[in-house]
């Protein structure tokens, strides 16, 4: 019964309390709200370039891929003016570990595609992340999943 009363008695204290919950305040104050409204607005810009897209042709990674094989990736510019070849970026797994330079040594490259054969693979699960950007500065990038079976 005492602990009842006491239970009851400080909860009534507690409400009595202020909270900072309670207590609410303006981001933006009405004035400058009512300011922003009438000040004159110019439009953004209509035709931002897209970033580029990243297409991986060959292997086919919607299921396990078999050693050697060829690792053929396309690149459009989006709406920018061209591909920047050396803005290419390769990295693998979570770690992103930089295979950028191992994957040129090894590849043909044109200013839209990257080809490289005779590749080989350890078997398991795997990720790769390829980035490129285009000549207006626009990145993109592309993790591919994939498993390689034998």
């Amino acid at each position: 019964m005492r602990s009842r009363l006491m239970i009851t008695a400080l909860s009534f204290a507690l409400l009595a309390l202020p909270t900072v919950a309670q207590t609410t305040w303006d981001l933006v104050s009405p004035q400058q709200e009512a300011r922003d409204r009438v000040a004159p607005h110019r439009p953004g810009p209509v035709n931002l370039p897209a970033p580029p897209l990243i297409q991986l042709l060959r292997p086919d990674i919607s299921r396990p891929i078999s050693n050697p094989t060829t690792i053929e990736v396309q690149f459009s510019a989006g709406s920018g003016p061209a591909i920047d070849m050396r803005t290419f970026k390769a990295t693998y797994g979570w770690l992103g570990i930089n295979i950028t330079n191992r994957l040129l040594a090894h590849a043909r490259m044109t200013p839209n595609t990257l080809l490289a054969k005779n590749v080989d693979l350890p078997l398991g699960q795997h990720s790769v992340t390829l980035s490129i950007a285009n000549t207006a500065g626009k990145a993109a990038s592309r993790t591919f999943r994939f498993s390689v079976a034998r």
